[in-house]
């Protein structure tokens, strides 16, 4: 998905952060502004890239925003192209399951285009994955690391999903826009 991947050097930047009563933040003043999203939602700062596409890692925060977002294709960046069927989604699957419908989402769609290019190159997609047409898509929330609140005891807890409307949105670093699909056909399915 080479749009949306991260490059080689995208890695987290090692910035210093603070947790107070108004959330988490950047403790650096510009990364602080930069990396929110119009929501106020903290995003991970990541170092400039400096290589090809890394597949297999997880996809680089800020375009995956941008991508989900917008609906762009994960693999180029276009819109993936709606028809009356939907819009199309390729989902890792290393097992069938008995429905898509309702079914959370943190990979950006992909156009018929680029489909089998992406089949072919992406690891997580190998081990089984599930073409669909999605009708519906809306933001659910986010994926990210969720801070504890001040005076609160345990560790910062990673790959955490919170809710669009939560509080607790301003105690996320996120690295990931979430949405939840409906209407979904399944047009192929591959499970080795």
């Amino acid at each position: 998905m080479t749009y949306a991947a991260r490059r080689a050097g995208e890695t987290p930047l090692p910035l210093a952060i603070k947790v107070d009563d108004d959330g988490v933040r950047y403790t650096d003043a510009f990364h602080n502004a930069v990396m929110r999203d119009i929501d106020s939602v903290l995003w991970q700062a990541t170092g400039p890239a400096d290589g090809p596409p890394v597949h297999g890692d997880p996809l680089h925060p800020g375009r995956q925003r941008d991508a989900m977002e917008h609906l762009w294709c994960a693999e180029c960046g276009r819109p993936p192209g709606r028809t009356g069927d939907g819009v199309p989604w390729v989902l890792a699957a290393p097992t069938p399951a008995p429905t898509w419908e309702g079914v959370y989402a943190e990979v950006p769609p992909i156009c018929e285009t680029c489909l089998d290019r992406v089949l072919g190159t992406c690891p997580s997609l190998r081990a089984g994955h599930v073409v669909l047409r999605v009708h519906e898509a809306p933001v659910v929330g986010y994926r990210g690391t969720l801070y504890p609140r001040p005076k609160q005891t345990g560790q910062p807890e990673a790959d955490t999903f919170v809710p669009l409307i939560s509080d607790d949105c301003r105690y996320l670093i996120a690295t990931s826009l979430v949405r939840q699909l409906f209407g979904c056909a399944v047009i192929t399915s591959h499970h080795p």
